[in-house]
């Protein structure tokens, strides 16, 4: 079989002459980034933090998270961490929710719902369908006074003093403290759960970790 005949014309995925990126504009974008972060830690309220985890800690039934976008993302990284460490944790599609999948709520469940504005309207649609099913809700937003913080039984406000994308739009800050907060919070509860090593390599067979 032949080889494919090269281009006589450069790929249009090609950097032209003008693009470039030096060492000094990537550390400044790292030094904000760390100074967003540093924004997050230095505001985040404990007190709400230590009752999210313990709403977590005691629930009796299933910690469900769910998101759109960028969030929902996160909402099943955090998720399956918790199943890492022997929590009993789902993700929960909004959409699929609210075309059946919402039929495995029930009221000894927690749904945790992320959405860094909290005016994501699936999550507003599914909030009603949710309550109805008796589970206790959970907001994580990160803009004061919205709606979905509101309509929950319990929220938790994420400091956010902008975003890196220099139009404060794409989700890259939001994102990173949405994921460093429910990580935090799932060493947290591995730790008031006593999880010991052996548990924790019995629930990772497979890898360095369960070795």
């Amino acid at each position: 079989m032949g080889s494919l005949p090269v281009p006589a014309f450069p790929s249009k995925h090609c950097l032209d002459e003008s693009s470039h990126i030096d060492e000094a504009t990537l550390s400044a974008l790292f030094k904000s980034q760390q100074s967003h972060l540093n924004f997050f830690f230095d505001h985040i309220d404990h007190s709400q933090t230590l009752a999210f985890t313990r709403a977590l800690l005691n629930a009796a039934g299933t910690v469900f998270f769910t998101g759109v976008g960028k969030s929902g993302f996160v909402a099943h990284k955090i998720s399956q961490t918790l199943v890492s460490l022997g929590v009993r944790s789902a993700f929960l599609s909004p959409v699929d929710a609210l075309h059946g999948d919402i039929g495995i709520l029930t009221n000894r469940d927690v749904l945790i719902l992320l959405s860094k504005s909290g005016a994501t309207e699936e999550l507003l649609r599914l909030v009603p369908c949710a309550r109805a099913k008796g589970a206790l809700l959970i907001a994580l937003t990160s803009v004061e006074g919205n709606a979905l913080a509101a309509a929950c039984d319990m929220s938790v406000h994420l400091p956010l003093q902008r975003e890196l994308c220099p139009f404060n739009l794409a989700p890259v800050t939001s994102t990173a403290i949405q994921m460093v907060f429910g990580d935090t919070v799932a060493i947290a509860l591995m730790e008031a759960r006593d999880l010991t090593k052996e548990e924790y390599a019995a629930n990772r067979p497979a890898g360095k970790i369960g070795k």
